[in-house]
């Protein structure tokens, strides 16, 4: 079956709840709008197959929506129109070699080509990657918190108690770690059996993020890890925090490839590595970091890069596809005003669980007027 078009397209959808981390704040290209790339795919037969990216220029690697958009437009479009569908792994091998370290743009161009792949064979992306590692097809999620006071903290973490959340990912190293230490008590206020884990967002220095995380670990009653605390190119760095404080450390802008996570296992820099799709450049690609993360004996984590809905419903799928990741995932929390699914009830958690749809493909229904209102190439 073959590619016979790709489409790019561009979307900006405004926050509708702030999402401070300490990268976004330190950034001079945050903004309060969600600027992600869309794509849409067709076979010959008519079935379309949509993917997306959030670029995310202030990451490693990043890139502004603009050159995403035209990089697949113009460098990745013309190898995977008239490609074939069951050879996706080659596709993707032809497009690393064109466009080398540059994941995100990747990253939608597989999306969209496994939920094609999914419709026309009549199987759910997951069945795709291997099956459900559970046969509910459940994932369990946790709570994302940007930085926060600690009075919004603790409402938030009020209505997350409400709907039946008890696992939360909370965004720390910001300046002033006393206002942090108090958010994170906030928490446990509220919710006493919370399992709660940092994300610094490379905040810190080796020597604040070991000070700080002992003062966070006793605020939490015992932090179950620690997010990416030091600059994602110091190693070195992130092994003396390993080595010197509780909590697990996990890795994150550190590691987007199958070579990093051989790297940080042979420096023994981390515990845990956190797989993202637009990291590792999409979903082939993520399940080569999860089967390497196990061959060195690192356990996986499951993050995202506040996509929209395509996004989150591939994070969905890999998450339950893959039996390396052991940890709750964030994959439904979402922090724009439109997802850009007709279908929100069906991506919507129950007590902080979620069994993925089995409907071929990723099983979204995009809303066609919300993708129309938000793209920005026909304004």
């Amino acid at each position: 079956m073959e590619v016979v078009d790709l489409e790019v397209i561009p979307v900006s959808v405004p926050e509708a709840t702030a999402y401070e981390t300490s990268l976004s704040l330190a950034s001079e290209q945050q903004t309060n709008t969600y600027d992600h790339v869309v794509v849409r795919i067709e076979a010959e037969d008519g079935a379309v197959g949509w993917g997306e990216v959030a670029p995310t220029p202030f990451w490693p690697r990043g890139l502004t929506q603009q050159s995403c958009a035209s990089l697949i437009e113009e460098q990745l479009k013309p190898i995977v129109v008239g490609s074939d569908l069951f050879t996706i792994p080659r596709t993707i091998e032809m497009m690393e070699r064109h466009i080398s370290d540059m994941p995100f743009p990747i990253c939608a161009v597989d999306i969209a080509l496994y939920d094609l792949l999914g419709k026309i064979v009549g199987r759910p992306v997951y069945d795709l990657l291997g099956g459900p590692k559970n046969p509910d097809r459940s994932i369990t999620l946790h709570y994302s918190i940007g930085i926060k006071s600690p009075e919004e903290m603790k409402e938030d973490a009020a209505n997350a108690l409400e709907s039946g959340y008890n696992a939360f990912k909370i965004k720390v190293g910001g300046d002033d770690p006393d206002s942090e230490r108090e958010a994170i008590a906030a928490v446990t206020d509220v919710v006493e059996d919370a399992k709660i884990r940092v994300d610094a967002n490379q905040g810190w220095t080796p020597d604040e993020a070991i000070r700080t995380i002992r003062v966070l670990d006793e605020a939490a009653n015992g932090l179950v890890l620690v997010e990416q605390p030091v600059a994602y190119d110091d190693c070195n760095g992130l092994r003396r925090v390993k080595e010197a404080v509780n909590p697990p450390i996990l890795a994150d802008e550190a590691c987007f490839s199958p070579r990093d996570v051989a790297s940080i296992a042979r420096q023994d820099a981390a515990d845990i590595v956190n797989i993202k799709l637009a990291k590792t450049g999409g979903l082939y690609n993520g399940r080569q970091v999860a089967t390497v993360a196990k061959a060195h004996g690192l356990t996986c984590f499951m993050g995202g890069m506040v996509e929209l809905g395509i996004g989150l419903a591939a994070n969905a799928h890999f998450t339950l596809a893959s039996p390396e990741i052991t940890y709750p995932t964030g994959a439904l929390n979402i922090h724009a005003e439109s997802s850009l699914l007709a279908d929100d009830a069906l991506w919507s958690a129950t007590d902080g669980e979620f069994s993925v749809p089995d409907k071929p493909g990723l099983g979204v229904e995009i809303d066609h007027d919300a993708l129309s209102k938000y793209r920005t190439d026909e304004k």
